[in-house]
């Protein structure tokens, strides 16, 4: 019976320190962290042009594509102009057909495609206009 208590006891530290563990992880490349603190603040904190200074017309396109599967409006609107995110159906869940973008600087997805164009402000971009093709 005591071997029975002390492996019920040593399996639920173990899963304790597993929660802990998860629970205290942070990416330290996530838009919230601050660089230096070790901790993420909300991502409020971090503007979108600080954000995007660093970043090439790829890395808009994917976090915006990130945004559209995530069917998160929002965060489409820190990569992109509001006239572009209002050209896509953000209501419309994808249903297993996960949206992609290829180099050729197109965006699939369920039932069409964009072309998307990209704009410069100060060093960086962001996709000011989507042409988009419906099947």
């Amino acid at each position: 019976m005591r071997l029975r208590v002390s492996v019920k006891f040593i399996l639920t530290l173990a899963a304790a320190g597993s929660i802990f563990l998860l629970a205290s992880c942070i990416d330290p490349s996530s838009p919230g962290f601050i660089a230096g603190t070790g901790s993420a603040a909300p991502a409020e904190v971090v503007s979108s042009a600080e954000l995007s200074q660093q970043l090439n017309k790829h890395d808009i396109a994917l976090r915006f594509l990130t945004a559209y599967i995530r069917l998160d409006r929002n965060m489409a609107l820190q990569y992109a102009s509001s006239e572009a995110v209002k050209k896509l159906d953000w209501h419309k869940r994808h249903s297993g057909n996960i949206p992609y973008y290829d180099d050729k600087m197109i965006l699939y997805f369920n039932g069409g495609w964009a072309r998307v164009y990209f704009q410069e402000i100060n060093g960086s971009y962001i996709v000011s206009d989507l042409e988009v093709h419906h099947r």
